[in-house]
């Protein structure tokens, strides 16, 4: 047995940062500290915006859908469709970029006097509903929240019911990463940016209100907008009935009409 003072202390780790990786920013938003991470800052950026993931964020067994699975095979180079072919994700990532591209010419065209004038509307008919100056005062706090970005002249609109509250869950907005495989929600010319895609700077005013039933009111928040103006990709309300009207067949995800050259 090897005695405490035979001890070798390993090597130290160094702690300098690469070259080629730049400083982590912080900020005070909100009254609450955000930071850069590695792999995206604290604004949306095409350059990280479509980083290639191979795995599937999704999965389902044949049984469920022999037809659907042996028409999707040849985009997985496994037996379990786990993982993407390379060319299925250089496609991909393709498309969506010409997505981001086209969204952020959309969100240029709109009229910040007019999105302002729509906001105000929307927040003034919604009782007990007020602009969030310090998130720490909605911790635990469960409701309905407006997140707005007005370098991009849209908002969405969410619910929490979870013990975290409103700060708990718009700070989980700005840390979390959409997807690789689920960046595009319908074609390239119509699919809207998820908000997860956009980090914390982006926000630049939230509203939120303390309600018993939020699930009753999200959708008729949403729909008191116009949907040029608004970043959630599906209706509102419980996600049980949204699922079941879509398995009617009902047409539950939203779009933006995108094109190279739009006007307001």
């Amino acid at each position: 047995m090897k005695l405490i003072e035979d001890y070798e202390r390993p090597p130290r780790k160094s702690h300098k940062r690469l070259s080629g990786n730049a400083p982590a920013r912080t900020a005070l938003h909100f009254g609450i500290n955000v930071r850069s991470g590695s792999r995206h800052g604290l604004n949306i950026d095409r350059t990280t915006y479509a980083d290639i993931n191979k795995r599937s964020s999704t999965h389902f067994p044949r049984e469920l859908n022999p037809a659907l699975w042996d028409a999707l095979d040849e985009y997985f180079e496994d037996d379990e469709h786990r993982i993407h072919t390379d060319d299925w994700c250089a496609a991909h990532q393709a498309r969506a970029l010409e997505n981001f591209d086209l969204n952020m010419a959309y969100f240029a065209s709109l009229e910040h006097a007019e999105f302002d004038r729509a906001i105000a509307e929307a927040v003034a008919a919604q009782k007990g509903m007020v602009e969030v100056a310090d998130l720490n005062e909605w911790d635990g706090k469960r409701g309905l929240y407006v997140m707005v970005l007005d370098g991009h002249r849209q908002a969405y609109v969410g619910i929490t019911e979870s013990e975290g509250g409103i700060k708990a869950r718009v700070r989980q907005h700005w840390s979390t990463s959409k997807q690789f495989d689920r960046l595009l929600w319908g074609g390239v010319n119509e699919s809207i940016l998820s908000v997860d895609s956009f980090r914390a700077l982006d926000t630049t005013r939230i509203f939120a209100a303390q309600v018993r039933s939020p699930l009753t009111l999200e959708n008729k928040v949403i729909e008191s907008l116009p949907g040029k103006f608004v970043l959630n990709r599906i209706a509102g309300g419980d996600a049980k009935l949204i699922g079941f009207a879509s398995a009617l067949g009902a047409d539950i995800v939203k779009k933006h009409q995108l094109q190279a050259d739009p006007t307001p």
